[in-house]
């Protein structure tokens, strides 16, 4: 089995989830959202995996609360930054070619991860993402585009490897793409003639937890 570099952008300022501390370490069942997170990719992919966590806000915090067999690593410009800018720390940090990015404020089941993971693609979860978040148009498998108020919700987890890895690299170590958003970044690499496929894995259970109203809604996820 090839071995995969997972970041974990959790920086993130959480403003709709104020006064509740980190969103990694909110309580979801008996563990934490990033507790879970650890869980399932340790499931998933075993030993053939270096797991790279990007913290911010209350970073010793999250730190501490983390195991010390993973890579942790500080976006001290958080509060001036975006996801893309913590994601491109990260990357710095790898030793593989095949990257995989999961948004740190996820709630997932293992099945969420449950692909090949062979050329680049994304994830999608159309009944369990909420309605205000990324959608995606799909051509023939295909990814052609994310945006706002499309049906098909992206689950915040993308692949990328071989051409798509390279345009990754070029787009998000130029300073001035601090502040994009992850899908603005897969959308230029799109327009660079990158490619990726769409998958949505059967039994997938995803959600993004934005406010405690998402967090209520994930515990029925584990």
């Amino acid at each position: 089995m090839k071995k995969y570099s997972i970041i974990i952008p959790a920086a993130g300022q959480g403003l709709r989830m104020k006064g509740h501390g980190p969103i990694s370490l909110l309580p979801i069942r008996n563990t934490t959202i990033i507790e879970n997170q650890l869980r399932v990719i340790n499931k998933r992919f075993h030993n053939f995996k270096e797991i790279i966590l990007i913290t911010g806000l209350y970073s010793k915090k999250v730190m501490d609360a983390t195991p010390n067999n993973i890579i942790k690593i500080e976006n001290v410009y958080y509060e001036t930054t975006n996801v893309m800018k913590s994601i491109g720390i990260g990357l710095r940090a790898c030793t593989t070619n095949r990257i995989l990015i999961i948004y740190g404020d996820l709630v997932f089941n293992i099945s969420a991860l449950k692909t090949s993971f062979d050329k680049s693609c994304i994830i999608m979860a159309k009944n369990t993402m909420s309605n205000n978040e990324i959608g995606a148009t799909i051509i023939n498998g295909k990814l052609s585009q994310l945006s706002y108020d499309l049906p098909h919700k992206w689950a915040q987890i993308v692949f990328l490897t071989g051409k798509e890895l390279k345009l990754l690299k070029q787009i998000i170590w130029d300073y001035e793409k601090n502040t994009w958003f992850g899908f603005e970044t897969i959308n230029a690499i799109l327009s660079k003639g990158g490619s990726f496929d769409a998958i949505q894995p059967p039994r997938i259970k995803v959600n993004d937890i934005d406010t405690l109203a998402d967090l209520q809604k994930a515990q029925n996820l584990l």
